[in-house]
């Protein structure tokens, strides 16, 4: 299981490489969303603790703590997040397309939470595996939000 969660973390970080090795070369296509400087500090920031809670996930899951993982993902990515961090209000000043982006990413890290609590009453390799692909399609559905869209 342990190996499991090392090759992602290789996949994710090999990712991450080949996009900042050529990150002087590329053209930023993305949609540059224009948002209010509060909004877009607002947003900035849930963004940044996205990242930290995905890290907390998978540093969760790693250590076989579902429950953890289970009140991360609901509390600060799924749709819970929506009312803490006050991602609605930002969201409003979505396009629409956005919006449908992130609906997804609240809606795999909800979807997370079930497959965790099942991996947590059933532990096998197998739920396991299960366990990482639903973490692959909360990462998924970030990924494909920011290489769409930008705000500066």
């Amino acid at each position: 299981m342990r190996s499991l969660i090392m090759i992602a973390m290789a996949v994710c970080i090999s990712f991450a490489g080949a996009y900042s090795a050529n990150a002087g070369e590329m053209q930023d296509s993305r949609q540059l969303i224009k948002v209010p400087k509060d909004i877009e500090t607002k947003m900035l920031v849930n963004m940044r603790d996205h990242i930290v809670a995905l890290d907390e996930i998978i540093g969760a899951v790693e250590a076989g703590e579902y429950e953890k993982a289970e009140e991360v993902a609901e509390s600060r990515l799924g749709w819970s997040s929506l009312v803490r961090l006050g991602d609605q209000e930002v969201a409003d000043h979505w396009a629409k397309p956005m919006q449908l982006m992130a609906d997804e990413m609240y809606r795999s890290a909800s979807n997370f939470v079930i497959v965790a609590q099942n991996a947590s009453v059933e532990e096998s390799k197998e739920s396991y595996k299960t366990v990482i692909q639903a973490l692959g399609k909360m990462t998924s559905a970030c990924r494909s939000c920011h290489e769409a869209f930008r705000v500066r």
